[in-house]
């Protein structure tokens, strides 16, 4: 059985292709471009409108206000779109909401200081869609307001000067999978083209703040996502951005190595999200706007890498604490719903979406403010998290988000109403499912297919995310040698893997309690993505196994 207890769905089992054409198959892709320049920035149907407004107030000195997300993909689009109006001579300051003390959003504390300070133009960056009240209230003070977004669109929007949004109803954009990050994107390269002369060279100088956000934010690497991805990735070793080098330098990432999307998934958009989770956002942000060599960068830099380590520790107690406490219940319920006071409102999106991996079904993880909840929701891909929580909207204070991830805000008087309400949408939703966590597989590989040139075959297919998944075979009657646990905790695994007359190595991340298991049997099942390990100028291939099955 999986040591996960995971089930395996194998997507192709037609043994007349090779297991190239089956992940093909799978995808729809072959690995060709299908696009090798971006979209024209003006199908979006405000765009015109908003460059108007934007070089009005540029003509008339008037401020502009670039208002993000506290998130990686809000970060990344307003540092997008900072560089932007500085390049164009425009007078531009910036505001980020404290995830803690403001929540997610525009909300009218931060509408009273644009019209105190007299601010003209206030541009969103990764929210907005869902900020009538403010918006509208701004509109009564002449300001401005330009919506960039890609969040769940309410039944009203608000009454904007602009709004930029990939999915709006009856917009001509070709493609509706921007992030936040690329749809300010597309709002700089209009910009730049009316009002910088051979701007090329800038703009694509911002495409590695892009690829952050859109990698980070789990953005489909499809259509325009891909481009913006796969040029971002070409610049990021050696990017142009002081404050973003300071972050990779930390991470301990050369100049000029070969980046990929798990580089920023896993060692660079962290340390980002750890300033808005856990800290103030602005450490994150006033890093990625530095210009010139200073202290600061140091300072900054430095910062960020104790929230890191702080948001890790958090979140594994966390973690441990849910544990503990399913590990007496009879029988899980349809939605994993939790509260404490002690879990920080930063982490439980995290904690969250560690439950709903694990036991493939949706989780609501709060932290108890006394008279007030906050949470966090994840899901997995066949319930729509968002739809639930909107079936329960007389419960709640906020709400907003995907189908995968939401969060929302309640009186702790309407729990029990609340918990009612969604447990039993999910249960009527859920009743005839398997609640079970999956793991897609590609295909099987028999032994000869496992070389090294097919690894190499297969990075045709990078960058990998969201929409592309690096390509996961399984690999069967393997026999598992000199298994050790390794990693300062011990908690991953190295090991031979003998597949007929073969030896590979393996690493197993975060499997390190199942070595003794491993050791005991003298064959296993293995899930696996096969990798190019490169050491002192030798390329071999390597297994990263992701799940085994123990043959008894």
């Amino acid at each position: 059985m999986s040591i996960l207890n995971k089930k395996w769905v194998i997507k192709n089992l037609d043994r007349q292709k090779s297991a190239f054409e089956r992940i093909i198959e799978n995808r729809g892709f072959n690995g060709r471009d299908d696009m090798t320049d971006f979209h024209d920035p003006f199908l979006f149907e405000d765009m015109e409108k908003a460059c108007v407004r934007i070089e009005k107030a540029m003509k008339n000195k008037e401020r502009i206000i670039v208002f993000g997300d506290y998130d990686v993909d809000g970060i990344s689009g307003t540092a997008i779109l900072v560089h932007t109006l500085k390049k164009i001579h425009a007078e531009v300051s910036w505001r980020l909401p404290h995830r803690v003390e403001d929540g997610y959003g525009l909300s009218m504390k931060f509408i009273d200081e644009f019209i105190e300070k007299n601010i003209a133009v206030v541009i969103t960056v990764d929210c907005g869609i869902c900020c009538a009240k403010e918006i509208h209230k701004a509109k009564e003070h002449n300001i401005d307001t330009i919506v960039t977004d890609h969040h769940t669109i309410p039944e009203k929007y608000p009454d904007a000067h602009a709004i930029l949004h990939p999915k709006l109803p009856k917009t001509n954009y070709p493609f509706n999978e921007l992030t936040g990050a690329g749809v300010a994107l597309k709002l700089a390269h209009a910009l730049l083209q009316r009002n910088l002369p051979e701007y090329s060279q800038f703009f694509n100088s911002l495409l590695d703040l892009a690829s952050l956000g859109t990698v980070a934010d789990l953005g489909q690497l499809i259509g325009e996502n891909r481009l913006i991805v796969k040029k971002g990735l070409e610049i990021l070793s050696n990017t142009s951005w002081l404050g973003l080098r300071q972050i990779m330098d930390i991470a301990r990432l050369k100049p000029g190595a070969k980046m990929d999307t798990t580089t920023i998934g896993f060692q660079i958009a962290p340390r980002i999200n750890a300033a808005g989770r856990i800290g103030d956002p602005y450490t994150a942000l006033s890093l990625l706007l530095q210009e010139e060599k200073n202290p600061k960068i140091d300072s900054l830099g430095k910062k960020l890498e104790e929230l890191n380590t702080a948001r890790q520790g958090l979140t594994q107690s966390a973690f441990e604490q849910l544990e503990a406490q399913l590990k007496d219940v009879k029988e899980l319920p349809y939605m994993i719903i939790a509260h404490h006071p002690d879990w920080h409102v930063g982490i439980l999106g995290l904690i969250a979406g560690k439950l709903a991996e694990k036991y493939g079904r949706p989780a609501i993880i709060m932290q108890d403010f006394g008279d007030t909840l906050v949470a966090s929701a994840r899901s997995p891909k066949f319930f729509n998290i968002i739809d639930a929580i909107s079936q329960c909207g007389e419960y709640l204070v906020s709400f907003g988000g995907h189908a995968q991830a939401a969060g929302c805000s309640l009186k702790k008087e309407n729990l029990d109403a609340f918990k009612e309400k969604i447990i039993a949408h999910t249960k009527e939703n859920l009743k005839d499912s398997e609640l079970k966590a999956v793991l897609e597989i590609d295909c099987e590989l028999e032994p000869d297919e496992i070389t090294l040139d097919f690894a190499e075959e297969l990075e045709n297919l990078a960058p990998f995310g969201a929409g592309n998944q690096r390509p996961t075979f399984v690999i069967r009657d393997v026999e598992p040698l000199l298994v050790n646990q390794v990693g300062a905790a011990k908690n991953h695994l190295k090991f031979l893997a003998k597949i007929n007359e073969q030896n590979l190595d393996v690493i197993a991340f975060r499997l390190g309690s199942f070595g003794e298991k491993l050791r005991r049997h003298k064959k296993i099942d293995i899930v696996c993505q096969l990798e190019k390990n490169s050491w002192q100028d030798r390329v071999s291939l390597q297994l990263q196994a992701l799940d085994f099955n123990i043959k008894e």
